[in-house]
């Protein structure tokens, strides 16, 4: 695999010693990850450093299948005699542990054998950076906005970087490997407001790649939502059109996830239970996985069972077409393993005419001339059996398209299959630093509750 653009040699001779000693010593089946990372941060506090941090972990993690037992143990005490006491000891434990028949590794044919180029998740300044410049952008990002309104009470910035390495391998030939970088500055701040009201605001900007990140901007940004929050007015409840921003669009679409989840499947923990192959949503909502794109950071060739993923389809039109079931979770049901989660999902926009493929939260609000913009969520929950969810949310009542006051101590309520029935447009506004590309969502006939 032409993942690796460091010096692993280490990683890869540790987790191979490994794997020849647990299986020297009785394990009919084992998979060894030895994972490796660094981590540096640099934080300030209304103008001053407050905090620095450099952090290195190497891990290696051991699942050992032994006469029909499992066992999965963590060490990071890597020399020869020491390793070597360490399996001994936990093949010793795992003959004490209640036999499991549906613990195996996923059949070879599925798992990944390729030696593709890597993803572009890794970019080599990372080693190169100088900690001087990591803290001048956490500075520069503080300069944006302290001290420059009388409203604020205080301000946050970070600057972090993090480097991953991950190598698998296992008893049946499969081996492989992941490599991953990140820039991530954040900047957080809180306001003043009528009394002693205060409101918060927050923004960050991530990359995988030093060229393609742009701290400029996130502290006004960070600012500016703050801000825009002061002095909200109560609202009476109703059925109402809604409106969840990129920042936080996720929320209305990970108990689908959970529902897919094998595990939930297996246990009958699931409003998606059954429902495979059936339309269940609006035909307005296809969601796609695509794990091979390049430079995102969810992207990978094979899963945490070094299943091969493959490009699919997880929703089209409203059907549900896949369910994410990994080894073990298919072993408990009877039926074939696909992968553990979805990699990269995102929304296809091929089901809305053509004017409406490339909308924000602003388009929205103009299109759908009142409702509420969702920016955030306080609390809650979603019942992963029934689908039944209520979550607080904060955000702001807009109308003829224009915001015209935020909102206070509002709820919703409802179904997620209904919510997502009442699907009325998908934005193509994701934001690529996340792992999930989630664009703005609106939705029609959602039930608030306010004071």
């Amino acid at each position: 695999m032409k993942t690796n653009k460091i010096d692993n040699k280490f990683e890869v001779e540790s987790a191979q010693m490994a794997l020849d000693m647990v299986m020297k010593q009785g394990a009919q089946a084992c998979r060894i990850t030895m994972n490796f990372g660094i981590q540096n941060s640099f934080s300030a506090l209304d103008g001053k450093l407050e905090n620095l941090q450099n952090a290195n972990d190497r891990n290696l993690y051991i699942q050992i299948i032994s006469n029909g037992r499992y066992g999965a143990y963590s060490t990071n005490r890597l020399n020869k005699e020491e390793l070597e006491k360490f399996i001994s000891q936990a093949m010793h434990t795992t003959s004490y542990l209640t036999p499991d028949e549906c613990r195996t590794l996923p059949p070879k044919e599925i798992c990944w054998f390729g030696n593709e180029d890597a993803l572009e998740q890794y970019d080599p300044y990372i080693k190169e950076m100088p900690p001087q410049r990591k803290k001048e952008i956490a500075f520069e990002v503080m300069e944006e906005i302290y001290g420059k309104n009388k409203k604020i009470v205080s301000v946050n910035t970070e600057y972090g970087d993090m480097l991953e390495y991950q190598y698998m391998v296992d008893s049946q030939g499969f081996e492989g490997d992941s490599l991953q970088s990140n820039f991530t500055v954040s900047a957080e701040c809180s306001v003043k407001g009528r009394g002693n009201a205060r409101s918060e605001g927050w923004w960050y900007e991530s990359a995988l790649h030093y060229n393609k990140f742009n701290p400029a901007g996130c502290g006004t940004k960070a600012l500016k939502r703050a801000l825009d929050k002061l002095n909200p007015k109560d609202m009476e409840g109703g059925c109402m059109n809604m409106i969840v921003d990129n920042t936080c669009s996720s929320r209305v679409i990970s108990p689908i996830f959970q529902a897919l989840n094998g595990s939930n499947i297996q246990q009958q923990n699931s409003f998606l239970l059954n429902k495979k192959g059936e339309k269940v949503f609006s035909h307005k909502f296809t969601l796609l996985d695509n794990p091979h794109w390049r430079g995102m950071s969810g992207s990978r060739y094979f899963d945490g069972d070094g299943i091969a993923t493959r490009p699919m389809d997880i929703i089209r039109n409203g059907v549900v077409q896949t369910y994410f079931i990994n080894t073990y979770s298919a072993n408990k049901m009877g039926c074939a393993p696909t992968v553990e989660s979805a990699s990269v999902p995102h929304f296809s926009l091929d089901e809305f005419p053509e004017d409406m493929r490339n909308l924000t939260h602003t388009e929205m609000m103009k299109i759908m001339e009142k409702g509420i913009l969702v920016t955030g969520f306080n609390g809650g929950n979603c019942n992963g059996l029934t689908g039944d969810f209520s979550y607080g949310i904060e955000g702001f009542y807009f109308e003829g398209g224009e915001i015209l006051f935020p909102v206070r101590e509002m709820n919703i309520s409802g179904n997620i299959v209904s919510l997502w029935r009442n699907l009325a447009m998908v934005g193509n506004d994701a934001r690529t630093c996340s792992r999930w590309l989630i664009p703005s969502l609106a939705f029609e006939n959602v039930e608030f509750t306010g004071i």
